[in-house]
């Protein structure tokens, strides 16, 4: 059989051919690529110079007109933003409002020009590149950086809060009682507030009664108002003026008005790390400090910048990574610095007080106040994100004094060094430096200080109302403090050296070593060496048994004498409950204590019997708040910060969640205290209906509560008791009303609607309540009667309703 042989024109490759084929594919590639390129699209050329405007030939071949409205869909490349744009075709160019333009995300300059109808031409953005596609009605964009909004990532500034200020009074006292071998003492501390919509007027005492008893003895008397949105608060009365790092408060009478920051807890103050990059496709960013993820999120094409909330203090190192949509990874280190010394660039800090010194304050001599004015101030403000400048000035009887100062971290990221300069004038005169630096990370960190002032410098601190009370001041001072991380602890070194007018030197060295041992057990160490104190040492061990029980004990080494103390100690519980405690030690005299703890919704209590040097005594201390708002008191344990009254309109044991966490139940008048309030912040209160019955009518079960710092707030729940029924209409042939038909309430106008069985409900029927409603062309009136007797026990259903017919 003979076997076929192959064609030469299919066997082997005819080169004729091939060439002939390639030839030709090669000119319709360059046909197509003429019919796409910029001129041919209507795009702007990528360097920025126009191309010809869209043809009105084109345009003509696309079904439009000279001049058109078009109503296209807008991409940035391939990318849909989902946005449709009026756009007018006009000369063969295409316009749009600017609004419309920056809408799809375009900057457009302000100095571009607007034709006679207030648009822009397309072609008059340098660098954008545009396609229209009018079988899709689509338009194109290829937008240049310059012309792209920044995305701003990470921190944004916080909307300010609208803090409430409702009226009300708030009473703190902490009591202490101890008898001891017959002599007796009692003390109450207390703090009475009133607030409001004014502001808050404070006054603050100590009461104490017994063998060395004086009466009441006033501390503070003051007046207080905060701004959030300025960040500004005025004090009235005693105060204590405001001051940097190398300047000394003073306790005066008189006016403050300060910054302050504590009324936007939620405001970044300092300096943050900032990461600017721009990415050409949709992206993921990531930021890791320390190789710990902080931030995350999706980023489109276009310039982005990402301000890092910094959750860490001292040295670190910031990695920002980018991953496009082809998988493809950018990373970007930067290291950096964080502290709390300096202000954001552009950010101020300050205080200013004018009035009387004040001297004495809570001795047993009682306090006083200068006879001559003295004013204060003190400001700070963020030049850079590395440098913070600050300044302070006094004046006094006898007393001038003005000084500068500066925070600096090199580069933000070579730790932080701190400088000033004061220089006082009066009789006599003098001046004062100082300089510092410090640095921490994870492994180690370094704090210096150095503080030298002549023996002529004074400051406000240093007027007294006689020689007599004068009291030497500092003249030199030095500092150092060096910190190591080891394995599972920390070791410290610390060297402090003063001198004071009187030229008394003091030099303190002192080595403490702390270290975890196991999952549970914790032991430190001390040594120290004083000029004046002697040498000695300490060690501590501290073992926690779980279930709120621990247990410590220490020995320590003092002036030839040793010591040892071990304490055993159950916590009473958050919520509420009892804690006791026992411990003792074989110091001179012995010591000993047992000592009961409990904490409840109305306040706090210890109580116990001690042993000190042979003598046995017994104490009680305990503490808490009353509260006065809305005609009602409520007892409390001790408000620290801001409080909320919650009502639910007199409706009894209703629940009340804070923060998604049940605090309790309304009492029988339908209020609960909830002492846990954050001031300044925005607080989540919420109600809990679902015990309540069908006969109750429940407004927003969640509100939010912002208080100002030191007060409360009256939160009002919409709970209101009313007497729901489900009535049957019947037809004026006797059958029910068909579903779907529509009435209304003659009372209210409110309209209802009859469901199956001719069954309509009715929210509340407390009073007589009158339907009417057209059926099969008949009007129908339906009375619903209550009476005293069944307004509240007649129940969901009622009988059938039958029509009074409405003469027409």
């Amino acid at each position: 059989m003979a076997i076929p042989r192959s064609s030469p024109w299919i066997g082997r490759p005819n080169h004729l051919v091939l060439a002939t084929v390639a030839a030709c594919l090669f000119a319709v590639s360059a046909v197509a690529a003429s019919a796409q390129s910029p001129s041919a699209r209507g795009e702007t050329s990528p360097q920025g110079v126009a191309p010809p405007s869209i043809s009105a030939d084109n345009l003509e071949l696309a079904g439009q007109s000279r001049t058109d409205d078009l109503y296209l869909e807008v991409f940035h490349g391939a990318r849909s933003t989902g946005l449709v744009v009026r756009l007018r075709l006009r000369d063969g160019q295409l316009r749009a409002a600017r609004a419309d333009l920056r809408a799809v995300g375009l900057i457009v300059p302000d100095e571009t020009e607007l034709d006679s109808e207030g648009l822009i031409s397309l072609d008059a953005l340098p660098g954008l590149v545009y396609r229209y596609e009018p079988a899709s009605q689509r338009l194109v964009l290829q937008i240049p950086p310059d012309l792209r909004p920044v995305q701003r990532l990470g921190y944004q500034t916080p909307a300010v809060v609208d803090v409430r200020r409702d009226p009300g009074w708030l009473l703190g006292y902490d009591a202490y009682s101890r008898a001891l071998n017959g002599d007796q003492t009692f003390a109450v501390a207390s703090s009475l507030r009133r607030f409001g919509p004014a502001g808050a007027i404070e006054l603050t005492g100590v009461s104490r009664a017994g063998d060395n008893a004086i009466g009441y003895q006033r501390l503070d008397t003051r007046w207080t108002y905060s701004d959030p949105r300025r960040l500004w608060s005025w004090t009235a009365g005693d105060l204590i003026s405001g001051g940097l790092s190398w300047s000394r408060p003073v306790r005066m009478a008189g006016f403050q008005w300060r910054r302050n920051f504590a009324t936007r807890p939620d405001l970044i103050t300092l300096p943050m790390p900032r990461f600017s990059a721009q990415t050409t496709v949709p992206s993921t960013v990531e930021l890791f400090v320390n190789n710990i993820r902080h931030f995350g999120t999706e980023v489109q094409d276009g310039p982005f910048v990402l301000d890092a909330l910094p959750r860490i203090s001292g040295a670190g190192q910031a990695s920002l990574i980018v991953t496009d949509a082809l998988g493809r990874v950018t990373e970007t280190t930067l290291p950096l610095y964080i502290d709390h010394e300096r202000l954001a660039p552009g950010l101020s800090d300050f205080s200013v007080e004018a009035g009387l010194l004040r001297h004495g304050f809570a001795t047993a001599d009682g306090d006083d106040y200068g006879d001559d004015p003295v004013v204060s101030g003190s400001w700070r403000r963020g030049l850079t994100d590395a440098v913070t400048l600050e300044g302070h000035g006094e004046a006094g009887p006898g007393v001038r004094l003005a000084g500068v100062g500066a925070v600096w971290s090199p580069w933000s990221r070579w730790g932080l060094a701190t400088a000033s300069i004061a220089v006082s004038d009066g009789d006599p005169s003098g001046n004062q430096y100082t300089l510092g630096y410090q640095w921490y990370d994870v492994r180690y960190g370094l704090d210096v200080l150095a503080l030298r002032r002549s023996r002529g410098f004074r400051d406000l601190g240093d007027v007294r109302v006689d020689s007599i009370m004068a009291v030497p001041s500092l003249r030199a001072q030095d500092r150092a403090t060096f910190w190591l991380a080891v394995p599972r602890g920390s070791l410290a070194v610390t060297w402090l050296r003063w001198r004071d007018s009187d030229g008394r030197d003091r030099d303190t060295r002192s080595l403490s070593w702390t270290q975890n041992l196991g999952a549970r057990l914790s032991l430190s160490a001390s040594l120290f060496d004083d000029s004046e104190g002697g040498r000695g040492g300490g060690l501590s061990l501290s073992i926690p048994l779980g279930d709120q029980l621990h247990a410590s004990a220490s020995v320590r080494r003092s002036e030839d004498r040793t010591s040892l103390s071990a304490t055993l100690r159950r916590s009473a519980p958050y919520e509420g409950g009892w804690g006791w405690r026992v411990e003792g030690g074989d110091r001179p005299g012995g010591y000993a204590q047992a000592a009961a703890e409990v904490r409840g919704r109305y306040g706090e209590a210890w109580f116990g019997v001690d042993r000190t040097d042979e003598r046995t005594g017994i104490f009680f201390q305990g503490a808490g708040s009353m509260a006065l708002m809305d005609g009602q008191l409520f007892l409390s344990r001790r408000i620290h910060d801001a409080f909320a009254v919650v009502s639910t309109q007199a409706v009894t044991d209703v629940p009340i969640h804070s923060e998604n966490r049940l605090f309790g139940r309304t009492n029988g008048d339908g209020y609960l205290l909830i002492p846990e309030l954050r001031g300044w912040q925005r607080n989540r209160l919420a109600i809990d209906p679902s015990n309540l019955g069908p006969n109750y009518r429940v407004g927003a079960v969640e509100q939010m509560a912002t208080p100002a710092d030191q007060s409360g707030v009256l939160v009002e729940f919409d709970v209101t008791e009313v007497n729901p029924a489900i009535v049957v209409l019947l037809g004026p042939n006797g059958e029910p009303v068909p579903a779907g038909s529509r009435g209304r309430l003659v009372r209210t106008g409110r309209e209802i609607l009859v469901g199956f069985g001719g069954e309509a409900y009715l929210e509340d029927v407390t009073e007589e309540t009158v339907i009417e409603l057209e059926v099969s062309g008949v009007g129908c009136r339906y009375r619903v009667p209550v009476t005293a007797d069944t307004a509240r026990s007649a129940g969901l259903r009622r009988e059938p309703l039958a029509c009074e017919r409405i003469d027409p």
